[in-house]
């Protein structure tokens, strides 16, 4: 890999080119600071990606490059691979209903913001669904999970689990909750 390497006060820039992946990724590293997103109902759990891009909530208060704002897309900076031929970049938080869902709706990193958020300091990260605010959360332990990791849901209804979650989830261990900006 060749790289040519600049720094600046609060980011650095790096030029790559891999032979390999024949993809050139012009890049903005940004400053990371300490994760603000943190779980109400699991102290010490803090708003992260898996290493395959699902939405998680981790028992690390990791450095982090967050953006986001009053009605505004809610972004992580992530390295791939996630899909291939891929660059780092920032990645949006977006929230989808899944067929036959009641109740809840998936929550994914996405390339481009589809889902707007209220994350203000000291108050609940929010969304508006169908007309709706929505605040609470659902976590929920994966079947196979290595680590003290939760899957992260967005409660949009009464309901405190996931009904009809796919089988990697471990609805035993669902917690309701709010992500709390800090």
């Amino acid at each position: 890999m060749k790289s040519i390497l600049a720094s600046g006060s609060l980011a650095t820039l790096l030029l790559a080119f891999s032979a390999v992946d024949a993809i050139f990724c012009p890049q903005l590293v940004p400053a990371k600071s300490p994760n603000t997103l943190a779980a109400s109902a699991l102290p010490g759990y803090y708003l992260n990606a898996g290493s395959d891009g699902s939405v998680k909530l981790v028992q690390t208060q990791n450095l982090v490059a967050l953006r986001y704002g009053s009605n505004a897309p809610l972004s992580l900076w992530m390295t791939p691979p996630f899909s291939s031929n891929t660059c780092p970049g920032y990645r949006y938080l977006n929230a989808a209903a899944p067929t036959g869902a009641v109740g809840y709706q998936n929550l994914t990193w996405d390339a481009t913001p589809v889902t707007y958020w209220n994350a203000t300091a000291g108050n609940p990260l929010s969304t508006v669904v169908g007309g709706t605010t929505v605040s609470k959360f659902i976590a929920c332990k994966a079947v196979a999970s290595i680590d003290s990791s939760y899957l992260l849901f967005l409660q949009t209804g009464a309901a405190s689990t996931i009904t009809g979650a796919p089988s990697s989830v471990d609805t035993t261990t669902c917690v309701t909750t709010k992500i709390v900006v800090i």
